[in-house]
């Protein structure tokens, strides 16, 4: 190998990881590329000939005695896991797809948007409104576009960000919004501590404008010291109160917007603030946007197969986000479907607050709707507790138990894995469930 050509590997083939190689080639046609996956690929993603493909133990034992110059690191592998130290004692400069857009884009002005929940909704609030208001602005990130190969927007570039891409970024972005701090993804980031603190480097850098929810405790606590900072949700700025949306001591006109619930106006409230620091004030009297469309698997409303109203929520990983989805459909008869994978979520804000809502019945999944019964036990509850083995049999209690006026909601306060390969497919799962209903 000559002395010029780097050794590269590109840990993790997925989105990013294809990105990643595709870019490097690009830019560096000659280096000596190596593929490392903890998984067998499949045929249709697997690379062209010519490349070194390690899956497995095999990708394992690479990272763990071999030399790379550099190692970019997919997302969803654990920056914490011991390869990464042992890659870094034997020379490697471990990077990402997020680093390398940063370097290709150093002029770009970025909007970084992470937070435990509700960061696709903001980043796409922000985009949308921007994008109305005459901006050349992109949306990239973990909201389903990898950045890298993507050009910046001539204006801004609106990029979502998970706990992972943040816990190795190498650059400050220009604004940065987070929407809250909760309890999430501990056995990637090894603790709740770690998981808050890979959050907050997003605005370590004072320079960065930090957009914080004052709502969020640990946000007032971590910043409350810090300068070349907007709060929203604070009584002086953009903020919920009494289910309306004010600027300050001013109702601002959302008459037009499309989404339920006091945590969407939450998220609105963050675009706005962003917006408003950019030249839109306009926003501080009315906000026009009834064009915007949600995601899916995040409130998704449609209806089964009897004609019953159903409500895909199966975005709602954590109890804080599946307390504000039934905030959304206050006063309807809810039969809620909760449970999933464990990962020492706390439930108790959660029951306390089923107990003066509007749920007729609980339909709980393994394995945390086991912990969640258990923790039911010897108290008196004003709805049904039926346990469920599985998705299916879910569903099925559900529909036998809720009104025509009412409405099935899946929003489970805990992750898929293990059932289902994310939330998507058990978002999808749901509804194929539900279509078939008669």
């Amino acid at each position: 190998m000559s002395a010029d050509r780097r050794k590269i590997a590109i840990w993790g083939y997925g989105r990013e990881g294809q990105a990643a190689l595709a870019h490097l080639q690009r830019l560096r046609p000659t280096d000596d590329f190596t593929i490392l996956n903890d998984t067998p690929l499949d045929a249709a993603s697997a690379p062209a000939e010519g490349f070194r493909v390690l899956t497995g133990e095999d990708a394992s034992a690479a990272l763990l005695g071999e030399h790379f110059d550099i190692i970019v690191k997919s997302p969803g592998i654990s920056l914490y896991r011991p390869e990464v130290a042992a890659a870094r004692a034997n020379g490697a400069t471990i990077t990402s797809a997020t680093n390398l857009w940063f370097e290709e884009n150093p002029a770009a002005q970025t909007i970084a948007v992470t937070g435990t929940k509700g960061k696709s909704t903001t980043s796409r609030l922000l985009h949308h409104i921007l994008k109305k208001a005459g901006r050349d602005v992109a949306l990239l990130g973990n909201v389903g576009v990898a950045a890298l190969g993507q050009p910046a927007g001539r204006d801004q570039t609106v990029l979502e960000l998970s706990s992972y891409q943040i816990a190795d970024l190498a650059h400050a972005p220009s604004i940065a919004i987070i929407t809250n701090l909760y309890v999430d993804h501990v056995p990637w980031h090894g603790s709740i501590e770690q998981y808050h603190r890979d959050k907050l480097r997003l605005i370590e850098d004072p320079a960065t404008l930090a957009v914080l929810n004052f709502a969020n405790e640990g946000l007032r606590t971590y910043a409350k010291d810090r300068t070349n900072t907007l709060w929203y949700n604070r009584a002086d700025g953009f903020h919920v109160r009494d289910g309306r949306l004010y600027f300050s001591d001013t109702i601002v006109g959302t008459s037009g917007f499309p989404l339920r619930g006091n945590h969407n106006l939450e998220n609105l409230a963050a675009a706005c603030a962003v917006a408003d620091s950019l030249g839109l004030t306009s926003l501080r009297q009315r906000v026009d946007i009834p064009d915007f469309e949600q995601l899916r698997h995040r409130q998704e409303e449609f209806r089964a197969g009897n004609g019953v109203l159903c409500v895909n929520d199966s975005i709602s990983t954590v109890p804080e986000a599946t307390k504000v989805a039934l905030d959304a459909y206050a006063g309807m008869p809810c039969v809620l479907i909760l449970g999933g994978t464990d990962r020492g979520q706390d439930h108790a804000a959660l029951l306390e607050y089923l107990k003066t809502s509007s749920v007729i019945a609980t339909v709980l999944l393994p394995d945390t709707g086991r912990r969640i019964a258990a923790e039911m036990q010897g108290r008196d509850w004003p709805f049904t507790i039926v346990p469920a083995n599985d998705l299916e049999q879910a569903v099925h209690e559900a529909m036998a138990r809720v009104p025509r006026n009412g409405v099935v909601m899946l929003s489970p306060a805990a992750p898929s894995f293990g059932q289902f390969r994310n939330f998507e497919d058990r978002g999808d799962r749901f509804k194929e469930l539900a279509l078939q209903v008669r």
